[in-house]
This record gives C-alpha cells, sequence and structure tokens, in this order.
C-alpha cells in the first residue's frame, strides 16, 4: 500500500511542473487557430457552451474534493478536460479579439480566472 502511494505521489509531483511549462512551449491542448475559420456568431457560441463546460468542470471537481481521494480523481480526471476548457476559451478570446467581434461576443468572454490552474 505504501508503495502505491509513494507512486502516486511521484507521479503527481513530476506532472506538477508541466502547467507551468505551457507559456513557453504553448497550449498542447488546442490546435494553433483552430477557431480562426469561425464567424463571430459561431464564436460567441461556443464561448457559452465551453463556459457552460468549464462550470460543470469546475463544480465535479469541487465536489470530489470534499470525498477521499478527491485530489486524486481530479488530477487524473477533470484536470486534463478542465486544462483543454481554458485552453479553448483563450483560444476562443483571442479569435473574438483577432475579428474584431462585438461586444457580445466579448462580454460572454475574459474572466479574469480564465488560464489560471486549479
Amino acid at each position: 500500500m505504501q508503495m502505491k502511494f509513494s507512486t502516486a505521489a511521484l507521479l503527481a509531483a513530476s506532472l506538477g511542473g508541466c502547467t507551468s511549462s505551457l507559456n513557453v512551449v504553448g497550449d498542447p491542448f488546442v490546435a494553433p487557430a483552430k477557431f480562426r475559420f469561425l464567424r463571430c456568431e459561431d464564436i460567441a457560441k461556443r464561448l457559452v457552451a465551453t463556459q457552460s463546460r468549464e462550470k460543470d468542470l469546475r463544480g465535479l471537481m469541487d465536489r470530489a474534493s470534499t470525498g477521499v481521494g478527491g485530489s486524486t480523481v481530479n488530477v487524473l480526471v477533470y484536470q486534463p478536460d478542465y486544462q483543454m476548457v481554458q485552453s479553448e476559451l483563450r483560444q476562443l478570446h483571442e479569435a473574438a479579439v483577432e475579428k474584431q467581434c462585438a461586444d457580445e461576443t466579448r462580454k460572454a468572454g475574459p474572466r479574469g480566472d480564465v488560464g489560471k490552474p486549479r
């Protein structure tokens, strides 16, 4: 049992540095310019759907963290999806700014906590 815990702790510690390298390497979760060809209306729809998914994942992560082993579940199950959703939100906001979309699209957009790891 002690060996499994040590292995899990070592794995978590080794993967912990991966989130800090996103700014240097680029975003491995979303293809560059993935949303470049969307119209402003489509960007707005994707923003709403992606923000809803982020909220759902945050709720699942909060609920899981209250139980035994919840942090492990968060790291192994929810964190990769959460990081992908945050990456998509960043790229959608960048696409909206690049296309000079109307304020309605941007209002669906930037929040202070986007891009901050949990």
